[in-house]
């Protein structure tokens, strides 16, 4: 016998209910994350989702004699990209880079809300205006949605599925931005001098090719967060994006910088540092690499971002790189008295003027530490490791050390 299967109606999670009115510098609510989730496409269209949204908020601010807010290109890239973040399982909050991502708003608040969509059948089948209803039952949600001020707004939905307690969930999101005091700017607008602006932000030249080739605001790299910089040393030119940033120079062409890469080829001084990016990032084992002018940062969740250059870059390929006995890197480029040292995961590579690039690794490696490392009687290594009868020895300025395979015994000679 069939049965059939009715609709459940939506019901709006409390404990994940959240709404804040966000200034600068004010702290941001947070919640735990949850599971990560599968990202559906609504039965209702997303655009037809953000209309519905936008007549309930505007009926409501009717009701009490406010005026409309109007959709803004700005306000709504980010409040999507926020509504696909929470979508994704990192918890019910407020977004972290409101501050700089609204920076030209004169006021702006954000609004949040999760609800518990149940049959997958009905997914995406929610009233426009219930997250809408919801925030005028709570007193600081109502406050946020009936500011005067506000004149603009900015919505992001989504809907996702998600396993807890052994059971599949669907959900919605929704993320609403509002601003003021800054006229209505749409997402993308093409300039006379052939720049091309994303959200009021110029992206132009090499830049706007590189940026196209990413997938401009709908890829990787999000929306322009400021103007192009420049020119830099050597011709070249940067911008800032809200996932990295892209740099271009007459002598590397442009490439994205993103992630951890880049937080550490920052700290090396940036295209004064290791200079300009040479290629885009790339798959290695266990992790990522970018080329830079002045050596790799290479990244991995076990290692963090690390720096390897010079003449120690040099030594470690003739290792076979990460899939040699070295490994990946877990402290970079380290200037020392007199040379210079990298650890790896498998070992050490030093550098020094007075006797040149080696590695040391194992016992050798153990015993040189407990002496004192470079700075020790034993000095830099001065040779390779190699074998001699029953086990394998090393130079060094100071003396040679020896390790032998049957009492598993370091000793310097």
């Amino acid at each position: 016998m069939l049965t059939s299967r009715r609709p459940r109606r939506p019901r709006l999670l409390g404990p994940l209910l959240a709404a804040l009115l966000v200034l600068p510098g004010a702290a941001l609510a947070t919640a735990s994350s949850a599971a990560a989730a599968d990202v559906l496409a609504p039965v209702v269209p997303a655009a037809t989702q953000e209309q519905q949204i936008l007549a309930g908020l505007n009926a409501q601010r009717a009701a009490v004699g406010v005026g409309p807010v109007q959709l803004d290109g700005g306000l709504d890239a980010v409040a999507q990209r926020w509504a696909d973040v929470l979508g994704q399982g990192d918890g019910m909050k407020h977004n972290p880079d409101l501050a700089r991502l609204l920076s030209g708003y004169g006021r702006w608040g954000e609004i949040v809300a999760t609800a518990d969509m149940g049959n997958a059948d009905t997914h995406g089948l929610e009233n426009g205006d219930l997250a809408v209803k919801s925030w005028m039952g709570s007193t600081p949600h109502r406050t946020v949605l009936l500011d005067r001020t506000y004149t603009a707004a900015g919505i992001g939905t989504v809907y996702t599925k998600t396993s807890s307690g052994g059971r599949t969930v669907w959900r919605s999101y929704w993320v609403v931005d509002f601003g003021s005091a800054r006229a209505a700017t749409p997402l993308v607008r093409a300039n006379a001098d052939g720049s091309q602006s994303y959200a009021g932000i110029p992206v132009r030249g090499a830049l706007l090719d590189g940026y196209r080739a990413a997938g401009a605001n709908v890829g990787g790299l999000g929306l322009p967060t400021g103007a192009q910089f420049g020119p830099l040393r050597g011709g070249g030119a940067g911008q800032h994006f809200q996932g990295g940033s892209l740099y271009t120079s007459p002598a590397t062409g442009v490439h994205a910088v993103r992630g951890a890469v880049r937080d550490r080829w920052a700290a090396t001084g940036w295209e004064n540092g290791l200079g300009y990016p040479v290629s885009g990032e790339f798959g290695i084992r266990s992790g990522l690499a970018q080329r830079f002018q002045g050596g790799l940062v290479y990244w991995s969740g076990a290692t963090g971002a690390q720096v390897v250059r010079g003449a120690i870059l040099d030594a470690y390929g003739a290792t076979g790189w990460e899939n040699g006995f070295l490994g990946l890197p877990v402290q970079g480029d380290t200037p020392v008295r007199g040379g210079a040292f990298t650890h790896f995961q498998g070992g050490s590579v030093y550098w020094s003027a007075a006797a040149g690039t080696h590695v040391v690794r194992g016992a050798i490696r153990d015993a040189w530490a407990q002496s004192g490392w470079e700075t020790g009687r034993l000095g830099f290594p001065a040779g390779p490791e190699h074998p001699v009868a029953g086990g394998v020895a090393q130079q060094f300025q100071g003396g040679t050390l020896t390790y032998s395979w049957s009492t598993h015994r370091t000793t310097v000679g």
